[in-house]
């Protein structure tokens, strides 16, 4: 069988090239010469779908992550070419991908230990004890408690980190007994790691922060539109202490939602602010994109 020339969106790593040679010709798609047979769409390029209906060889369109379907006008595709996603119960391969739990445990030991604010004072070569008291921290993982809401892949690696930090776990899914009320009430510190659909939508709003605990935190690395944010600043410094966001709900820098939280961190330090990355890490990458050259390697078989 030839090799299948494979369009990328994003750069290609070293080791991922090694395991397609024999295979695949991989290259960064280049408007200009436009040959595939599949275009690989792993990163937040935009594709111009007039380029792709223009080459004829192009046979599969292979989407990495769901979230990058808006990235292409699926509708205006030829009729001909076939879309292939990742396949999101690969568990096989996704159990092995541990880098968005291990992120917002990051995120949690940041908010929780006040890295941000004490980093802030250092700078300004403040070390008077009086006046850094309080900046303590409020106290030790292994006294407090973590609210996971859902409990899939991400929300079972979340609880067994927590579990070796010692700290207790309150976990929310559709399923269980314990009411989303309940979770705000008796967690020192709030993980989202839900699916999106449309029974969670602005889900986590005023009347779960009004709940929140005294001193608590909160965290999202799931979907956006599963938070709303408006709300989320009217109770940072009341009874929420700091707060860690991934995702928004249009993740672009003239939003006027993500406007508002990157001018409140600009002036605060207890928001942090990151760019939907929390999976993104090499080798949870290269993970991936050998896994899709596997399907797409499967499927030129058939």
């Amino acid at each position: 069988m030839k090799k299948i020339r494979v369009g990328i969106s994003k750069e290609i790593d070293f080791k991922v090239r090694t395991y397609a040679k024999k295979k695949f010709i991989l290259n960064q798609i280049d408007e200009k010469k436009f040959f595939y047979d599949v275009i690989l769409i792993t990163s937040n390029s935009e594709i111009d779908y007039k380029i792709i209906n223009k080459c004829k060889s192009i046979r599969i369109i292979f989407i990495m992550s769901l979230h990058l379907l808006s990235k292409i006008k699926l509708n205006k595709l030829r009729k001909d070419i076939k879309i292939l996603y990742f396949d999101i119960k690969s568990k096989k391969i996704l159990n092995t991908i541990t880098a968005t739990p291990e992120f917002i445990f990051g995120l949690i030991i940041l908010l929780t230990k006040n890295f941000l604010r004490i980093d802030n004072i250092s700078k300004k070569n403040i070390w008077d004890p009086k006046k850094t008291a309080n900046f303590a921290f409020n106290k030790m993982l292994s006294q407090s408690t973590l609210g996971i809401v859902g409990f899939g892949r991400i929300g079972k690696e979340l609880k067994y980190i927590a579990k070796n930090f010692g700290m207790k776990t309150v976990i929310f899914t559709r399923k269980n007994k314990i009411k989303l009320a309940d979770i705000a009430r008796k967690s020192d510190i709030v993980s989202i790691s839900l699916s999106l659909n449309n029974k969670n939508k602005n889900m986590i709003n005023k009347n779960f922060f009004s709940k929140m605990k005294i001193g608590s935190y909160f965290i999202n690395t799931s979907k956006g539109q599963i938070v709303n944010y408006h709300d989320l600043l009217k109770f940072l410094n009341k009874n929420i202490k700091g707060a860690a966001i991934d995702v928004y709900k249009n993740e672009n820098t003239n939003d006027k939602e993500v406007k508002k939280l990157v001018n409140y961190s600009r002036n605060n330090d207890n928001l942090i602010l990151t760019p939907h990355i929390a999976g993104s890490t090499l080798d949870s990458i290269i993970t991936l994109q050998k896994h899709c050259l596997d399907k797409i390697e499967s499927y030129f078989k058939i």
